[in-house]
């Protein structure tokens, strides 16, 4: 599987309106983690919101080959409002991203075009209102190693910008360590030279 590459991520929570021929539209950004943070942030709009028409959404959390991605209409046309906001979130390369476009009708209605031009805005808006900041995607290991063997693999986790979590001393050392997932097959092949073959990993 291929690392994964940096990506753009929310730090501030914007929530935008405007309306489109006596239609209200809302649109809500979050920064999520999880899909269970997704359904709180759903289950809070939703409350906030509780005789609002439609809650449509797009999500993105994660990179590369892990990403999760998904969008709902809620009963909108098909294709008319999830979608051209998660379109939004890829054009501009931004996850762990939540954005909520609420819509109270108006009477009037927008069509497909006109709906899937008013989801894309919330989407838009709701960015460009934001502030983002670059994530650099990391992984974790598990390390077994010998006492021997800790001085060159704490040299190792230098050299790969290498962080470490948490130290267990027993007959040999357990340590949780994370490495810029970039750089994780290099960080392998090094931790098998210092240890000479003996160091023990799991991915976590």
């Amino acid at each position: 599987m291929p690392a994964s590459k940096n990506y753009l991520i929310p730090e501030k929570v914007v929530r935008n309106q405007f309306n489109v021929k006596n239609s209200r539209f809302i649109g809500s950004l979050f920064h999520v983690e999880s899909e269970e943070e997704v359904q709180q942030y759903l289950d809070s709009v939703a409350a906030e919101f509780p005789d609002a028409t439609h809650h449509a959404y797009a999500f993105r959390i994660g990179a590369g080959g892990d990403m999760i991605e998904r969008a709902s209409d809620d009963r909108e046309p098909a294709g008319s409002a999830g979608p051209p906001m998660l379109q939004t979130m890829q054009g501009n390369k931004v996850s762990d991203v939540l954005i909520i476009g609420t819509r109270y009708f108006g009477g009037i209605k927008l069509g497909i075009g006109g709906l899937t031009r008013a989801y894309r805005e919330c989407a838009r808006v709701c960015l460009e209102n934001t502030v983002l900041k670059i994530r650099v995607p990391v992984q974790s290991y598990r390390l077994t190693i010998s006492y021997e063997d800790f001085g060159a693999v704490n040299r190792l986790l230098e050299c790969k910008n290498g962080l470490i979590h948490k130290v267990d001393y027993g007959r040999e050392i357990n340590v949780v360590i994370e490495i810029p997932a970039r750089l994780r097959r290099s960080f392998i092949d090094g931790f098998k030279t210092v240890t000479r073959g003996r160091g023990k990993w799991k991915k976590i």
